[in-house]
């Protein structure tokens, strides 16, 4: 699988959308009375996978472990990006995606924060594919694994 050189200009685009999505919440909750203002959460745990979905629409989110995995954008040319983050621990280690025929790709392996960024592949539409997160280095410990369809 391949990391599209898109990424980033997409990732321009709904940087500015949240930006000015912020900046009508937050107007909205200066005018409202606090009983009415927004609750804002963090990412929230699902079990559903990611099967049937609109391929226009986000995926499910699914958490399992202290793995989350969701896809993040629309399925384009049959792939889209899916987005794998440390749940609410942070560790240091790595993501390893899997499909039908095994092994795909690692992320690097660094220091995830709980609940923070994570790794986002580019994935072919399809299903069969899991990633595991891997706490550690040699040797590893599975501390997450969560299997979705794109």
């Amino acid at each position: 699988m391949k990391i599209s050189s898109t990424w980033s200009s997409k990732k321009s685009v709904l940087l500015g959308l949240a930006a000015a999505g912020a900046m009508v919440l937050s107007t909205v909750a200066v005018t409202l009375p606090a009983s009415a203002a927004p609750v804002t959460s963090s990412r929230v745990s699902s079990s559903a996978p990611a099967i049937g979905l609109s391929p226009d629409s986000e995926g499910k989110l699914i958490c399992s472990g202290n793995l989350c995995v969701q896809r993040v954008t629309s399925v384009e040319n049959n792939e889209a990006y899916v987005e794998a983050w440390a749940n609410k621990t942070t560790f240091t280690g790595h993501f390893a995606l899997y499909g039908p025929d095994g092994h795909i790709a690692n992320s690097k392996t660094q220091r995830w924060i709980g609940g923070g960024a994570g790794w986002m592949p580019e994935i072919a539409a399809g299903g069969g594919y899991y990633i595991i997160a891997w706490q550690g280095g040699p040797p590893w410990s599975n501390i997450g694994r969560v299997n979705f369809s794109v």
